[in-house]
């Protein structure tokens, strides 16, 4: 990211483990093909290759920096430990069927603008649920690039919220009484046919 070029590698041990994430992914994709093929050519012999494809869905919240930054626990942990839940939780639906506020469409925005610039076609973007939560999602890819694209939005995300004044939070469960961040996961399988 900006000024340095980032290569997805994979490490291994000289026994042969992998040290890494990007082995397993691999191997599993394969193990995936291969069974998958084998089905397929019940059917169609002409099936020569199976491809995984991945469509993830990003949610995270925004805060802005200032109120981050006055609460210790959300600095020091990514989430509220304590004090008490919102006097607005999600109940009334008027977020995620509200309009999107200025500065956060912005923020998205650049996003977008940035994620297009690495080749990252980020296709939706909406209100969540709960009070400034937020989604995004791109386009359907195969398995092993929407992963490292994925990983790779994340940071971006990340150092964009803060040119936007705000704090990006990725944690699971961040605030009591409302939804939390989840990654929707939609994949499916395709053929060479």
């Amino acid at each position: 990211v900006d000024d340095t070029l980032c290569i997805p590698t994979v490490f291994i041990s000289y026994t042969g483990e992998a040290l890494d994430y990007k082995t397993p992914l691999l191997k599993a994709l394969s193990a995936v093909d291969k069974a998958a093929v084998e089905v397929c050519r019940l059917f169609d012999p002409k099936v020569n290759k199976v491809y995984s494809y991945l469509g993830w869905e990003q949610e995270y919240f925004l805060v802005d920096q200032a109120l981050y930054d006055a609460r210790p626990d959300l600095n020091l942990t990514g989430r509220t430990l304590m004090g008490h839940e919102s006097a607005k939780n999600q109940q009334l639906e008027d977020h995620y069927f509200g309009s999107i506020p200025p500065r956060v469409a912005a923020f998205m925005r650049e996003v977008e603008f940035e994620a297009y610039k690495y080749g990252i076609p980020l296709k939706t973007r909406h209100n969540e649920v709960a009070p400034n939560q937020f989604e995004l999602a791109p386009v359907f890819g195969e398995t092993n690039l929407s992963i490292d694209q994925n990983l790779l939005v994340m940071s971006l995300m990340h150092r964009l919220a803060a040119k936007h004044h705000f704090r990006l939070v990725l944690h699971e469960k961040p605030f009591a009484g409302v939804n939390g961040s989840g990654k929707h996961n939609n994949w499916s399988l395709g053929t060479d046919t």
